[in-house]
């Protein structure tokens, strides 16, 4: 079979789905020829009004490249194509964009649509299937690409319901496609109910990033955490992930067990973060073997956020048979909850506290609810299960359009 994924992001540009397609990239190439086309590959600072602008003029040049066993094809604009593409800074006026978002949106899309359906069109014609994680222009133009091409086309909308991802053009896309993927039940439901043949809807996870190995015991002692309670978050430093939740309900937890100690790792620092009190421990960004040690040395993981659809780092401590503290986002409640491997909490100190306090009391709660976490994501979100799932669904929509009549 011969697969063309089609990402947002890619290597080395770091994030969740970009980590997900790297792995189906790779697992699948041991028994396919697959290649990426993305459509950048820094993570780049820009001015809130200039944002708009970083998915086509203002991408960084990047070259193709070979990653492992997938070529890896850039679509980061030349400097010509960066004038073909001008009109669309018209995005960024101030005041206009926010008024205007939607029609602006289409306006800018004739421009890049010129530079980038040749090149599609040229990676596609070979291929037997194309599965777009990118949404917006490339995925709009991937989209066009594969139709021209006769190739079905599928589509993973990582969509968070009324953020992002669910406007009129978004739903016209996923509406055109062969196949949308929904990464969990809830997610599939929300994309039926905005409008999405539900006979077009599939349900297929993503994996956890984990290194071959973990060392609990070595990453407690590097960091003074041996014998005491350990809470853990990981993700970025900002309110929507529930950071600020998990370091104001420190004080509450220290009522019950004050030798908790509360370990926070990701990028970011702001102005809130005060981590006066030795029990506070900062690592900010750290390696994956890092990241995987402690995830691996903690008692509870805790990251109560509002802008999941399914959070990686959940699976990853699931992995280690760790319970978790989830946030209250479209979805989560039934992931976690609904599976037993850990409770869902609002973005209040008492609650994200009160969770904290049962599950550091109760060891054998948090080794059940931990191994039934661990169950779940060998059952459904294991590289090999995903991949699995993913080829048997590329290879329905194949031979489906091989059978259909002429």
């Amino acid at each position: 079979m011969r697969i063309l994924i089609v990402a947002p992001n890619y290597h080395p540009f770091i994030g969740g789905v970009e980590t997900h397609a790297r792995q189906i990239a790779h697992a699948m190439s041991q028994a396919h020829q697959v290649e990426v086309a993305a459509g950048n590959f820094h993570q780049q600072r820009l001015p809130h009004r200039l944002a708009v602008l970083g998915t086509s003029l203002l991408v960084p040049a990047y070259p193709s490249y070979q990653d492992g066993p997938v070529f890896v094809h850039s679509l980061t604009p030349k400097p010509l194509d960066r004038l073909r593409m001008l009109p669309i800074a018209v995005r960024c006026i101030p005041k206009l964009c926010s008024v205007a978002y939607h029609p602006l949106n289409r306006f800018g899309y004739p421009w890049y649509r010129r530079v980038y359906l040749p090149r599609l069109l040229a990676l596609i014609r070979d291929k037997d299937v194309v599965h777009s994680l990118a949404g917006g222009y490339l995925g709009w133009t991937a989209q066009e690409a594969a139709k021209r091409a006769g190739v079905p086309f599928v589509c993973t909308p990582f969509c968070h319901p009324h953020q992002w991802g669910d406007g009129p053009e978004d739903i016209a896309y996923y509406q055109k496609a062969d196949a949308v993927i929904g990464l969990v039940e809830t997610d599939r439901d929300y994309l039926v109910s905005i409008g999405v043949p539900r006979e077009k809807t599939h349900v297929i996870g993503v994996s956890p990033e984990l290194p071959e190995s973990a060392d609990p015991e070595g990453f407690r002692k590097r960091h003074g955490l041996e014998g005491v309670p350990m809470v853990l978050y990981v993700g970025r430093m900002m309110p929507q992930k529930g950071a600020r939740a998990v370091f104001e309900s420190a004080p509450l937890v220290w009522q019950r067990f004050p030798e908790a100690r509360f370990v926070f790792i990701g990028p970011g620092t702001v102005d809130w973060f005060q981590a006066t009190d030795p029990r506070i421990v900062f690592l900010g960004k750290v390696s994956l073997q890092e990241k995987a040690d402690a995830l691996a040395a903690c008692d509870v993981f805790c990251m109560p956020s509002l802008s999941e659809i399914l959070p990686t780092v959940y699976l990853e401590a699931w992995s280690y048979g760790k319970p978790v503290v989830g946030g209250m986002a479209h979805g989560l409640p039934e992931l976690v909850e609904g599976n037993e491997a850990g409770c869902n909490v609002s973005q209040k100190p008492e609650e994200v506290a009160e969770a904290l306090i049962k599950l550091l009391a109760d060891p054998n709660l948090r080794a059940r609810l931990g191994e039934n976490g661990r169950e779940q994501v060998r059952q459904k979100y294991s590289v090999p299960a995903v991949t699995k799932a993913l080829l048997q669904l590329y290879t329905h929509l194949i031979e489906s359009r091989e059978t259909v009549p002429v």
